[in-house]
């Protein structure tokens, strides 16, 4: 699986960590006009079904088996600009993306 997760998204992610055993979880969901969508949090909680798909260093991130199939390709990174500042997730395989980035397709 090739996950990539730009410098600044690494470091803004690792000081939203609390504790060691807290962890990004990535799951897809449905949702977005082009049908589904990223959801991300800080969990600390495994599932039976959860894999690691990246780990490096204190950064962890986890998903389930369902929505590991939509994660190759995968980007996170961290834009600071005025208009739009914040984690934006976006996959180098989605056909197709709604205008404003926020859901795919595959």
């Amino acid at each position: 699986m090739n996950l990539d997760i730009t410098a600044e998204a690494r470091e803004r992610i690792v000081n939203s960590i609390q504790s060691e055993d807290q962890f990004v979880r990535i799951r897809v969901i449905a949702g977005g006009c082009s049908g589904m969508t990223y959801d991300a949090t800080i969990d600390s909680n495994m599932a039976d079904d959860d894999e690691v798909v990246y780990q490096e260093g204190k950064l962890r991130v986890v998903t389930d088996m369902r929505s590991g199939l939509f994660l190759d390709g995968l980007m996170i990174d961290y834009s600071d600009d005025l208009i739009q500042a914040g984690f934006r997730i976006t996959n180098s395989n989605a056909s197709k993306s709604c205008g404003c980035g926020a859901s795919f397709a595959l």
